[in-house]
């Protein structure tokens, strides 16, 4: 079964990152990020969330991520003073407890290896009434760019639906989920809301570059099928793209789940 990959920034933005930029600021907002804060971005890919809490004129923003070339694009592009890129591991995270006034963590902690050691990572460093956010993918009724490729190569091939299966049956994918997680690791006043973005493609080609690429699980999985099989999915995935319409631009709703909670202060109890 596929790995994540995250070896070409520049491929993961044709893939994914082009439409975190669009997502950040709301995510941001909904994390309730305030001017003058210390934030920390767990799982900062190419530095699109990071850069947003850099608008948002904190203190400091600090981007770790455990993909080196991910982190050298994002160092590359990133101009705001206040932002910095660090490598590390999300689940073994190098800062001492309470560094943060929040953490935050957008379209990563469903794959990191334990997402509850990395939320419990995330608390560790925010202080005592910190705030610690993550946003999340709806696999399963929210994320039609992609379920359209898995759905569509799992009649193909039972190797993409084990893939499907997989990412789908994540709990952190269903309502309830991510936020069942954070009250599990003892947050206060932990709440689930919705957010969605639009994936504008220009065209059918536009859509499939995205994926060859070889980024992501995705990505990985349409990079390691052969060219007949990858040929006979392309001209399938034209059909479902097109939908009977003319070629040309298509605009597609991906919804996302987001949850914050607060770090307890000292004697405080949890919801």
């Amino acid at each position: 079964m596929p790995t994540w990959i995250a070896t070409d920034p520049a491929g993961y933005e044709k893939y994914i990152g082009r439409w975190s930029q669009q997502l950040a600021p709301a995510f941001v907002e909904f994390a309730g990020v305030k001017p003058g804060e210390r934030v920390l971005d767990v799982g900062c890919g190419t530095g699109n969330l990071t850069a947003a809490l850099g608008d948002a004129s904190v203190a400091s923003a600090t981007g770790i991520d455990v993909s080196a070339p991910y982190v050298a694009y994002a160092r590359h592009r990133t101009r705001h003073r206040a932002v910095t890129f660090e490598i590390g591991d999300a689940l073994n995270l190098p800062y001492p407890d309470g560094t943060f006034d929040r953490a935050v963590s957008m379209l990563a902690l469903d794959v990191f290896p334990d997402p509850a050691r990395g939320l419990s990572e995330m608390r560790r460093v925010t202080r005592p009434g910190g705030v610690v956010a993550a946003l999340v993918n709806d696999f399963r009724s929210g994320f039609a760019a992609f379920s359209m490729l898995w759905d569509t190569a799992a009649a193909l091939d039972p190797r993409a639906g084990e893939v499907r299966d997989e990412m789908v049956a994540k709990p952190l994918g269903w309502l309830g989920g991510l936020v069942s997680l954070f009250r599990a690791a003892g947050f206060a006043d932990a709440s689930e809301d919705h957010l969605s973005t639009v994936f504008r493609y220009a065209s059918f080609e536009d859509y499939w570059a995205s994926f060859l690429a070889g980024q992501g699980k995705w990505g990985a999985y349409v990079m390691s099928l052969a060219d007949g099989p990858r040929a006979t999915l392309e001209k399938k995935m034209r059909a479902a793209y097109l939908c009977g319409m003319p070629p040309g631009p298509r605009a597609l709703t991906n919804w996302f789940w987001v949850v914050r909670g607060a770090v307890p202060l000292p004697g405080e109890g949890t919801q």
